[in-house]
């Protein structure tokens, strides 16, 4: 079925971009417990509800794209049953940069999130929260 996807657009570089992506999604997504330069790098995004997800860098080219493995996750909400919490294993999420010129393009796809996923709702709102309002407002306010 069809992954979630979302696509905002910001008066930023790609390159500012990249580095939020990269070196500062603990300021817009939540705790993670290390940046990401090279293929092969790893990161925990620890939440305050002992929710943790691991990722594995599989494609990083420069102001581009950004590919984060899901190899670990224990997704702990109110409502998770038992069957959601490691439902993000084996999930990509996939950031793609587009330079415009004078505005450039995120287009975020979290392949494996589709709606047969348990916590597909819970998770769409989710990412629509972090992806599409917070890190988008967190780029803008680097401008101001």
């Amino acid at each position: 079925m069809k992954n979630y996807e979302h696509s905002i657009t910001v008066k930023v570089t790609p390159k500012r971009i990249f580095n939020a992506l990269t070196k500062e999604m603990s300021n817009w997504w939540t705790e993670m417990t290390a940046s990401v330069d090279k293929i092969g790098d790893k990161t925990t995004a620890k939440f305050e509800d002992g929710t943790t997800w691991s990722f594995e860098v599989i494609t990083l080219e420069a102001n581009k794209t950004l590919e984060l493995f899901c190899y670990q996750a224990d997704h702990i909400h109110p409502v998770t049953t038992p069957e959601m919490r490691t439902e993000w294993e084996n999930t990509t999420l996939r950031f793609e940069i587009i330079d415009k010129g004078k505005h450039t393009d995120v287009h975020f796809t979290h392949v494996g999130l589709t709606p047969e996923v348990n916590c597909y709702d819970i998770c769409h709102s989710g990412w629509d929260h972090f992806f599409g309002a917070a890190f988008k407002s967190y780029l803008q306010k680097q401008i101001a």
